[in-house]
């Protein structure tokens, strides 16, 4: 049992080490990325249109007054939650 153990780290760390090597070999032989080529008077893109400002909100404002318009944020409220059982136990011995 011993002896298999030992082959098949062996066999693992070969084949990793082959697949490194493949694998950085091909990146490094494959195509370069296609480089735009601009042709003088070609095609021009319009920048996009400015986006509508956001809209104010007064967040200094006084949460005591209701009536002065300020900001009320009222945070749900969570149930407790229950298990039964511990989350990250396994059944095994």
């Amino acid at each position: 049992m011993k002896n298999f153990k030992n082959i098949l780290h062996i066999l693992l760390t070969l084949a990793s080490l082959f697949g490194f090597l493949g694998g950085w070999a091909t990146l490094a032989h494959s195509g370069k990325p296609v480089q735009p080529v601009s042709t003088g008077g070609g095609q021009t893109l319009d920048p996009l249109p400015a986006l509508a400002p956001l809209p104010e909100m007064n967040l200094n404002a006084d949460t005591n007054n209701n009536s002065g318009g300020g900001l009320n944020i009222i945070a749900p409220a969570q149930a407790p939650v229950r298990r039964s059982r511990p989350m990250f136990t396994t059944s095994g011995s």
